[in-house]
C-alpha cells in the first residue's frame, strides 16, 4: 500500500487516518456519555400495573406553549431547553402524568422549584414537596413534577415510586446561585427564598415596579426572600449586575421612579407608614420593604452589609 508513496505522503495519510479514528472514538463516547445521560428515556415502560404511553417530547418554545397553555413562560422565563412528558394508565385509577423539564442549568432548575414551592423537604431530588397528587422536585438541571388527576393511594404510591427512580437516574447534583449566599440567615423564611432572571417575577411578593427600570435580563441573578413573622414580613430583593455600571444606572432609576422630588433618605417611610431602604455595594443592588418600624429595616441592612463582606472575603 504504501510502496508508491514518499516518506511525507506516507506520513501525512497516516496522520489523516490517526485524525479520523480519533473522532471515531469521540463521537463513541460521546454517543456512550448521551445515552447514560438522557433522563427521559430512563422512564419506566410499566410499573406496579402501570403502563405507560409513548412519551411526548417538547424541543422549542412553540411545541411547549401547545402542551401548557398559558403556563409555559415560567418554564420559557428560567432558560427553558427541553421536556418530556409521559402519562401512566391503571384501570380504576387516575391518569399519572411525569413531566420532566432540562433547564439548561442546576441553578434554573432551583428557580423553577423556588417559584413553585411553598414548603421544603429533600425526600426526593435536592428538593421537593408533596400536595394533594402533586409530587415536584428539581435535581441538577431538571425540574420533575408527577401528578394524579386526583389523588388515591395507589396513585400517590406510584408518584413515589417514580419520584424515587427518577432521582436515582439523575447521577449528578447541581449547585444553587451564588446569590443565595448573601440572604442573612436571621429570621429568614426559607420557603419563601425565590430566585429568578427575568423581571416579571420582582413583584412577587410586593409591588416594587410595573417596568423594569431595575434593567433585570437573563444576565441578572436576583432573589427575593421574606423575613420576620407572617405578621410582620418584610420583603428583600437582591439583584447582581454583570458591572457596577449596570447597577449604578439600576440604583438611579429606582431613586428617580420612587423620589422624583428627591426626598430620599437612607431610611425612608413611605404614605402606607411602612418603611423601606435601598443600598448599592459595587455591582449588588439591596431593596427592603414594608418594614413595620424603622430600627427593622435598620438592623436587616446591617445584617445584609456584614454578611456581604463576610462572602467577598470566603470568596
Amino acid at each position: 500500500m504504501f510502496k508508491n508513496m514518499n516518506y511525507h505522503k506516507c506520513r501525512k495519510f497516516l496522520y489523516d487516518q490517526l485524525i479520523v479514528i480519533n473522532l471515531f472514538f469521540v463521537l463513541m463516547l460521546l454517543s456512550m456519555r448521551h445515552s447514560k445521560t438522557n433522563i427521559y428515556q430512563k422512564l419506566p415502560d410499566s410499573l406496579s400495573e402501570w403502563t405507560a404511553e409513548s412519551t411526548v417530547y417538547f424541543n422549542d418554545k412553540e411545541s411547549l406553549y401547545d402542551y401548557i397553555d398559558g403556563g409555559a413562560e415560567l418554564y420559557i422565563s428560567y432558560g427553558f431547553k427541553s421536556a418530556a412528558s409521559r402519562k401512566y394508565i391503571k384501570t380504576g385509577q387516575p391518569e399519572v402524568v411525569v413531566e420532566i423539564f432540562d433547564m439548561n442549568t442546576s441553578e434554573n432548575a432551583y428557580g423553577v422549584f423556588s417559584n413553585t414551592r411553598y414548603e421544603e423537604d429533600y425526600t426526593f431530588g435536592q428538593g421537593s414537596q408533596y400536595v394533594e397528587g402533586t409530587l415536584f422536585f428539581w435535581k441538577s438541571k431538571y425540574y420533575v413534577s408527577i401528578m394524579a388527576k386526583e389523588e388515591t393511594g395507589e396513585a400517590k404510591k406510584l408518584i413515589y415510586e417514580l419520584g424515587k427512580i427518577i432521582t436515582e437516574e439523575i447521577k449528578e447534583k447541581g449547585e444553587k446561585p451564588d446569590i443565595l449566599k448573601l440572604l442573612p440567615v436571621n429570621g429568614l423564611d426559607r420557603s419563601s427564598v425565590l430566585y429568578f432572571h427575568h423581571y416579571i417575577w420582582v413583584n412577587s411578593f410586593y409591588f416594587i415596579a410595573d417596568e423594569n427600570f431595575l434593567l433585570i435580563d437573563d444576565n441578572t441573578d436576583a432573589v427575593l426572600a421574606k423575613y420576620g413573622p407572617p405578621d410582620n414580613r418584610i420583603y428583600l430583593l437582591i439583584i447582581q449586575y454583570n458591572n457596577s455600571e449596570t447597577a449604578g444606572k439600576a440604583y438611579n432609576n429606582f431613586r428617580e421612579d420612587y423620589f422624583p422630588e428627591g426626598e430620599f433618605k437612607e431610611i425612608t417611610q413611605l404614605e402606607d407608614q411602612t418603611w423601606m431602604s435601598i443600598n448599592l455595594m459595587d455591582n449588588t443592588f439591596y431593596g427592603l420593604f414594608n418594614g413595620s418600624t424603622k430600627e427593622s429595616i435598620f438592623l436587616l441592612m446591617s445584617d445584609l452589609e456584614l454578611n456581604y463582606k463576610k462572602v467577598n472575603i470566603d470568596k
